[in-house]
Protein backbone atom coordinates (compact mmCIF):
# COMPACT_ATOMS: atom_id res chain seq x y z
CA UNK A 1 0.00 0.00 0.00
CA UNK A 2 1.50 3.33 -1.25
CA UNK A 3 1.34 5.52 2.75
CA UNK A 4 0.71 8.60 0.36
CA UNK A 5 -2.65 7.88 -0.35
CA UNK A 6 -3.07 6.20 2.95
CA UNK A 7 -2.30 9.75 4.38
CA UNK A 8 -4.70 11.53 2.23
CA UNK A 9 -7.33 9.57 2.76
CA UNK A 10 -6.19 10.17 6.71
CA UNK A 11 -6.02 14.17 6.41
CA UNK A 12 -9.75 14.49 4.70
CA UNK A 13 -10.98 12.74 7.85
CA UNK A 14 -8.93 14.55 10.19
CA UNK A 15 -9.11 17.35 9.51
CA UNK A 16 -12.59 17.44 7.60
CA UNK A 17 -12.70 17.44 3.84
CA UNK A 18 -10.65 17.71 0.82
CA UNK A 19 -10.01 21.36 1.38
CA UNK A 20 -7.95 21.53 4.49
CA UNK A 21 -6.48 18.24 4.07
CA UNK A 22 -5.09 19.58 0.72
CA UNK A 23 -4.36 22.86 2.69
CA UNK A 24 -2.04 20.41 5.33
CA UNK A 25 -0.52 18.55 2.69
CA UNK A 26 0.66 21.34 0.38
CA UNK A 27 -1.09 19.53 -2.32
CA UNK A 28 -3.65 20.69 -4.83
CA UNK A 29 -7.40 19.37 -3.45
CA UNK A 30 -7.97 17.47 -7.00
CA UNK A 31 -4.49 15.38 -6.27
CA UNK A 32 -5.97 15.24 -3.00
CA UNK A 33 -8.68 13.40 -4.28
CA UNK A 34 -6.99 10.72 -6.67
CA UNK A 35 -5.00 9.46 -3.62
CA UNK A 36 -8.24 8.71 -1.97
CA UNK A 37 -9.71 7.53 -5.13
CA UNK A 38 -6.67 5.76 -5.91
CA UNK A 39 -6.65 3.80 -2.70
CA UNK A 40 -10.41 2.73 -3.27
CA UNK A 41 -9.39 1.11 -6.17
CA UNK A 42 -6.27 -0.42 -4.67
CA UNK A 43 -8.42 -1.91 -1.32
CA UNK A 44 -11.73 -2.69 -3.89
CA UNK A 45 -13.55 -1.18 -0.97
CA UNK A 46 -15.40 2.54 -1.18
CA UNK A 47 -14.10 4.46 1.70
CA UNK A 48 -16.12 7.73 1.65
CA UNK A 49 -19.18 8.61 0.95
CA UNK A 50 -19.40 12.09 -1.18
CA UNK A 51 -23.09 12.24 -1.71
CA UNK A 52 -23.68 14.47 1.38
CA UNK A 53 -21.96 18.11 2.03
CA UNK A 54 -19.83 16.78 4.09
CA UNK A 55 -17.74 13.33 3.94
CA UNK A 56 -19.06 10.45 5.69
CA UNK A 57 -16.43 7.32 6.52
CA UNK A 58 -17.98 4.18 4.98
CA UNK A 59 -17.91 0.92 7.48
CA UNK A 60 -14.62 -0.06 5.55
CA UNK A 61 -13.45 3.85 5.57
CA UNK A 62 -13.83 3.66 9.68
CA UNK A 63 -12.04 0.22 9.93
CA UNK A 64 -9.21 2.08 7.67
CA UNK A 65 -9.21 5.50 9.62
CA UNK A 66 -8.43 3.72 13.08
CA UNK A 67 -5.47 2.00 11.36
CA UNK A 68 -4.25 4.42 10.12
CA UNK A 69 -4.56 6.44 13.03
CA UNK A 70 -2.18 4.73 15.29
CA UNK A 71 0.02 4.27 12.34
CA UNK A 72 0.37 7.95 11.78
CA UNK A 73 0.13 8.58 15.68
CA UNK A 74 3.29 6.22 15.92
CA UNK A 75 5.31 7.52 13.18
CA UNK A 76 4.81 11.15 15.27
CA UNK A 77 5.89 9.09 18.63
CA UNK A 78 9.02 8.22 16.37
CA UNK A 79 10.07 11.21 15.34
CA UNK A 80 9.60 13.18 18.51
CA UNK A 81 12.06 10.47 20.01
CA UNK A 82 14.42 10.94 17.46
CA UNK A 83 14.63 14.30 17.36
CA UNK A 84 14.98 15.07 21.11
CA UNK A 85 18.07 12.88 22.93
CA UNK A 86 16.75 13.78 26.34
CA UNK A 87 13.67 10.99 25.73
CA UNK A 88 16.16 8.23 24.76
CA UNK A 89 17.62 6.21 27.87
CA UNK A 90 21.63 5.75 27.97
CA UNK A 91 22.31 8.65 25.07
CA UNK A 92 25.83 8.60 24.58
CA UNK A 93 27.61 11.40 22.81
CA UNK A 94 31.39 10.73 22.06
CA UNK A 95 33.40 14.13 20.71
CA UNK A 96 36.58 14.33 19.51
CA UNK A 97 38.78 18.16 20.06
CA UNK A 98 41.79 19.94 20.57
CA UNK A 99 42.36 21.59 23.91
CA UNK A 100 41.65 24.83 22.48
CA UNK A 101 38.49 24.47 21.41
CA UNK A 102 37.60 22.06 24.69
CA UNK A 103 38.66 25.02 26.80
CA UNK A 104 37.63 28.13 24.95
CA UNK A 105 34.40 26.91 22.74
CA UNK A 106 32.89 23.82 23.69
CA UNK A 107 32.11 25.16 27.54
CA UNK A 108 29.30 28.03 26.17
CA UNK A 109 27.46 25.37 23.87
CA UNK A 110 27.78 22.30 26.15
CA UNK A 111 26.01 24.66 28.97
CA UNK A 112 22.78 25.31 26.37
CA UNK A 113 23.25 21.35 25.27
CA UNK A 114 23.31 19.65 28.86
CA UNK A 115 20.39 21.97 30.09
CA UNK A 116 18.49 20.91 27.06
CA UNK A 117 19.51 17.16 27.03
CA UNK A 118 20.37 16.46 30.81
CA UNK A 119 20.03 12.41 29.94
CA UNK A 120 22.90 12.55 27.49
CA UNK A 121 26.36 11.17 29.04
CA UNK A 122 29.24 13.27 26.95
CA UNK A 123 32.38 12.30 26.46
CA UNK A 124 35.73 14.50 24.80
CA UNK A 125 38.68 12.90 24.14
CA UNK A 126 41.19 15.68 23.45
CA UNK A 127 43.07 14.87 20.19
CA UNK A 128 45.44 15.48 17.40
CA UNK A 129 43.85 16.25 14.33
CA UNK A 130 45.45 13.32 12.78
CA UNK A 131 43.77 11.18 15.49
CA UNK A 132 40.49 13.01 15.22
CA UNK A 133 40.04 12.57 11.77
CA UNK A 134 40.89 9.02 12.39
CA UNK A 135 38.25 8.41 15.16
CA UNK A 136 35.67 9.74 13.63
CA UNK A 137 36.22 8.08 10.03
CA UNK A 138 36.33 4.20 12.03
CA UNK A 139 33.25 5.46 13.71
CA UNK A 140 34.55 5.47 17.69
CA UNK A 141 33.83 9.01 17.56
CA UNK A 142 30.46 10.97 16.73
CA UNK A 143 31.65 14.21 16.17
CA UNK A 144 34.84 15.44 15.48
CA UNK A 145 36.02 19.48 15.96
CA UNK A 146 39.03 20.25 14.28
CA UNK A 147 40.41 23.68 13.04
CA UNK A 148 41.23 23.10 9.41
CA UNK A 149 39.13 21.14 6.94
CA UNK A 150 41.03 17.58 6.22
CA UNK A 151 39.77 17.21 3.27
CA UNK A 152 39.14 13.43 3.99
CA UNK A 153 37.11 11.33 1.07
CA UNK A 154 34.54 9.78 3.76
CA UNK A 155 33.79 12.74 5.95
CA UNK A 156 32.05 15.88 5.85
CA UNK A 157 33.89 19.24 7.23
CA UNK A 158 31.41 21.47 8.20
CA UNK A 159 32.66 25.24 8.90
CA UNK A 160 31.27 26.59 11.70
CA UNK A 161 33.44 29.06 13.59
CA UNK A 162 35.86 31.78 12.24
CA UNK A 163 38.71 32.56 13.14
CA UNK A 164 42.09 34.49 12.52
CA UNK A 165 46.06 34.21 12.96
CA UNK A 166 47.90 36.32 15.02
CA UNK A 167 51.11 37.51 16.21
CA UNK A 168 51.98 37.57 19.92
CA UNK A 169 54.66 39.57 21.68
CA UNK A 170 55.81 40.62 25.30
CA UNK A 171 54.21 44.04 25.69
CA UNK A 172 57.62 45.33 25.75
CA UNK A 173 58.74 43.64 22.61
CA UNK A 174 60.23 46.05 20.01
CA UNK A 175 57.66 44.74 17.15
CA UNK A 176 54.80 46.33 19.30
CA UNK A 177 55.75 49.54 18.23
CA UNK A 178 55.97 48.59 14.72
CA UNK A 179 53.52 50.28 12.47
CA UNK A 180 54.22 47.42 9.77
CA UNK A 181 54.99 43.78 10.84
CA UNK A 182 56.62 41.34 7.66
CA UNK A 183 57.23 38.03 8.22
CA UNK A 184 61.45 38.85 7.64
CA UNK A 185 60.79 41.27 10.94
CA UNK A 186 58.98 37.97 12.92
CA UNK A 187 62.19 35.60 11.71
CA UNK A 188 64.59 37.89 13.34
CA UNK A 189 63.21 37.22 16.52
CA UNK A 190 63.33 33.94 18.79
CA UNK A 191 60.12 31.86 17.95
CA UNK A 192 58.01 30.03 19.55
CA UNK A 193 55.48 27.83 17.60
CA UNK A 194 53.51 24.43 17.60
CA UNK A 195 54.64 20.82 17.81
CA UNK A 196 55.73 19.53 14.37
CA UNK A 197 52.83 16.58 13.97
CA UNK A 198 49.99 19.08 14.25
CA UNK A 199 48.06 20.83 11.41
CA UNK A 200 48.43 24.42 13.01
CA UNK A 201 52.68 24.10 12.42
CA UNK A 202 52.08 23.67 9.24
CA UNK A 203 50.25 26.50 8.37
CA UNK A 204 52.24 28.70 10.42
CA UNK A 205 55.19 26.97 8.53
CA UNK A 206 53.76 27.71 4.97
CA UNK A 207 54.19 31.35 3.96
CA UNK A 208 57.26 31.49 5.66
CA UNK A 209 58.97 28.60 3.60
CA UNK A 210 57.52 30.25 0.12
CA UNK A 211 59.49 33.61 0.93
CA UNK A 212 62.73 31.08 2.30
CA UNK A 213 62.45 32.25 5.24
CA UNK A 214 64.06 30.63 8.26
CA UNK A 215 62.36 30.95 11.31
CA UNK A 216 64.19 30.08 14.40
CA UNK A 217 62.40 27.90 16.77
CA UNK A 218 63.35 28.44 20.79
CA UNK A 219 60.42 26.57 21.97
CA UNK A 220 57.70 23.64 20.33
CA UNK A 221 54.71 23.36 22.84
CA UNK A 222 51.43 21.30 22.26
CA UNK A 223 49.20 23.63 23.84
CA UNK A 224 48.21 27.37 22.28
CA UNK A 225 47.49 28.41 25.92
CA UNK A 226 51.18 27.42 27.26
CA UNK A 227 52.28 29.40 23.98
CA UNK A 228 50.53 31.96 25.62
CA UNK A 229 52.41 31.54 29.06
CA UNK A 230 55.75 31.35 27.64
CA UNK A 231 55.36 34.35 24.92
CA UNK A 232 54.25 36.72 28.15
CA UNK A 233 57.14 35.58 30.12
CA UNK A 234 59.28 36.68 27.29
CA UNK A 235 60.70 33.92 25.70
CA UNK A 236 59.94 34.41 22.40
CA UNK A 237 57.55 36.04 20.12
CA UNK A 238 54.71 33.77 18.31
CA UNK A 239 51.66 33.12 15.51
CA UNK A 240 48.98 31.12 17.17
CA UNK A 241 45.30 31.59 16.12
CA UNK A 242 42.71 33.75 17.84
CA UNK A 243 40.53 31.45 19.52
CA UNK A 244 42.21 31.55 22.85
CA UNK A 245 42.80 35.57 23.12
CA UNK A 246 40.61 36.66 25.76
CA UNK A 247 40.80 40.03 27.96
CA UNK A 248 43.21 38.40 30.65
CA UNK A 249 45.76 37.18 28.61
CA UNK A 250 45.82 40.62 26.44
CA UNK A 251 47.13 42.61 29.55
CA UNK A 252 50.52 40.60 29.40
CA UNK A 253 50.29 40.48 25.12
CA UNK A 254 50.70 42.78 22.12
CA UNK A 255 48.25 41.23 19.91
CA UNK A 256 48.42 41.93 16.26
CA UNK A 257 46.19 40.44 13.25
CA UNK A 258 48.39 38.84 10.78
CA UNK A 259 45.74 39.12 7.71
CA UNK A 260 48.17 39.95 4.59
CA UNK A 261 49.85 36.71 5.19
CA UNK A 262 47.29 34.21 6.61
CA UNK A 263 44.03 33.89 5.27
CA UNK A 264 40.72 33.62 7.41
CA UNK A 265 40.45 29.57 8.83
CA UNK A 266 37.31 28.63 9.97
CA UNK A 267 36.62 25.84 13.42
CA UNK A 268 34.84 22.74 11.26
CA UNK A 269 32.42 20.20 12.14
CA UNK A 270 33.67 17.05 11.38
CA UNK A 271 31.15 13.66 10.94
CA UNK A 272 31.02 10.63 8.63
CA UNK A 273 29.57 10.96 5.12
CA UNK A 274 26.43 9.65 3.89
CA UNK A 275 25.65 8.37 7.34
CA UNK A 276 22.95 9.87 9.77
CA UNK A 277 24.12 10.97 12.71
CA UNK A 278 22.64 9.80 16.23
CA UNK A 279 19.87 11.76 17.51
CA UNK A 280 22.78 13.34 20.31
CA UNK A 281 25.20 14.10 17.60
CA UNK A 282 22.63 16.26 15.44
CA UNK A 283 21.11 18.26 18.40
CA UNK A 284 24.91 19.34 19.00
CA UNK A 285 25.87 20.26 15.56
CA UNK A 286 22.70 22.37 15.73
CA UNK A 287 23.96 24.69 18.52
CA UNK A 288 27.18 25.59 16.22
Amino acid sequence: MDLHKLRGFYSVVKFNGFTNAARRLYLSQPAVSLQVKSLERELGVKLLDRTSKRVVLTYGGEALYELAQRLFEAEGEIEKMLQDPSRLESTRLTLATNQSVATHILPEKLEVYTRQYPNVEITIHNMSTAEIVGGVAEGSVDLGVVLIDPLHPGLEARPVIPYEMVLVTPRDHPLGTRARITLADIAAFPFISYTRDTETRRLIDEPFQSQKLKISIRMALGSTDLIIRYVSLGYGVAIIHNLNIDEANRENLHVRPMRSSFSREYVHLLYRRDEQLSPAADALMKLF
